[in-house]
């Protein structure tokens, strides 16, 4: 008798530490008075409505211990009620019926043109499926110069891991002003500050482009993680001048995109950034870690190389790198900034932090 109660107490024991790992550290007691009860309903006439019994009192218990779990539903999804305040915790693609709207403003912090130029932009995602997002927006700087309209749709490969993006954009680029080529350049402008954009810029030509993204992330921990391939490549149907004074749309003024020194330290022209983004395919690749150091706190650092006609040659290319701190007080609302240096490798007389750009953002879920 006694052995048979040992290993009586020994099964439920194990039984007990077993949920307790399961629920997440939460300790669970039995005493002798339960332990006689469990003994009393294992026989072999009644060992069904026992098993019956136990199933119920686990039900039970399932309601008090979702409240502590993660406000997840099967295969990662989630609603309003439960969408997670921290930014890594959210998926790739938007769930089903529920939308976001992004509005933004921003204005370039160059050196010799900060506060001179503006730009507005709104941005809307919203969840077909829980796979499957439709997206599409309007973004512009520099006073109308630069500007993007684009739409498409996200759908997931592997869900929450990593996604496939396509979208069309009609867009140009602001061409900037030097201070030693602007017969408009403000006062500030100095000999010795001759290649810096001078704060006044140009239109390019306009552009149409479909754009394709392998969005990516990896946690490493559920505060750090790893994101990339927002952007890859850019197909696009038709040329446009970035700066060829010869090639420039409408009688613009030729301002080269590009502007060294000669020997004697007098600005030119330089041809290596003098060039015309062509019919060809672009490669935009982006890569970034994103961090939540605390829930309603994110902070993500991205970089991205932009190579026109995936041309390689010195000066074709550029390399922003963008820094966003995002607050969330709640699931439905977010608010932040976004810091961007547009060219981390600069032509020769100008530094990487010379040209910049900062963005106020506010964003709004809404749905089911």
């Amino acid at each position: 008798m006694l052995r048979l109660l040992s290993r009586g107490l020994l099964a439920a024991a194990l039984s007990f530490g077993y949920v307790a790992l399961h629920d997440h550290g939460r300790a669970a007691y039995a005493d002798d008075e339960d332990e006689g009860e469990e003994d009393d309903g294992g026989g072999d006439d009644e060992g069904g409505s026992g098993d019956e019994g136990e199933g119920e009192g686990e039900g039970e218990e399932e309601d008090p211990d979702a409240a502590s779990q993660p406000p997840v539903t099967a295969g990662g999804l989630f609603t309003m009620k439960s969408f997670p305040v921290r930014e890594i915790s959210r998926p790739l693609t938007m769930t089903q019926g529920i939308a976001q709207v992004r509005v933004g403003v921003g204005t370039d912090l160059s050196a010799k043109g900060a506060f001179e130029s503006f730009g507005l932009s709104a941005e809307g995602i919203y969840g077909v499926k829980d796979n499957f997002t439709v997206l599409g927006g309007v973004t512009n700087a520099y006073n109308f110069n630069q500007f993007g309209f684009y739409v498409g749709f996200e759908g997931a490969l592997a869900y929450d891991v990593v996604d496939f993006r396509l979208s069309a954009n009609l867009h140009r680029f602001a061409i900037p002003r030097f201070c030693g080529m602007d017969p408009d350049a403000p006062t500030t402008c100095t000999p010795d500050t001759a290649t810096l954009p001078s704060g006044n810029y140009d239109a390019a030509g306009t552009q149409f482009s479909i754009d394709i993204g392998f969005p990516f992330r990896y946690a490493i921990k559920p505060e750090i993680a790893i994101v990339a391939l927002q952007t890859l490549m850019s197909i696009d149907f038709n040329g446009s001048v970035r700066g060829d004074p010869d090639k420039r749309p409408m009688g613009a003024p030729a301002y080269c995109s590009g502007v060294g020194t000669d020997d004697a330290g007098n600005p030119v022209t330089t041809t290596t950034n003098c060039i015309e983004n062509g019919g060809k395919p672009d490669l935009n690749p982006s890569v970034g870690i994103a961090t939540n150091p605390i829930p309603p706190l994110s902070v993500v650092v991205f970089g991205q190389l932009r190579i026109p006609d995936f041309d390689t040659s010195a000066g074709n290319f550029q390399i922003p790198v963008t820094g966003r701190v995002e607050f969330s007080p709640n699931q439905k609302f977010d608010i932040g900034l976004e810091f961007t240096l547009l060219n981390v490798k600069p032509p020769e007389g100008q530094s990487p932090i010379d040209n910049r750009f900062l963005s106020l953002f506010v964003q709004s879920r809404f749905g089911k």
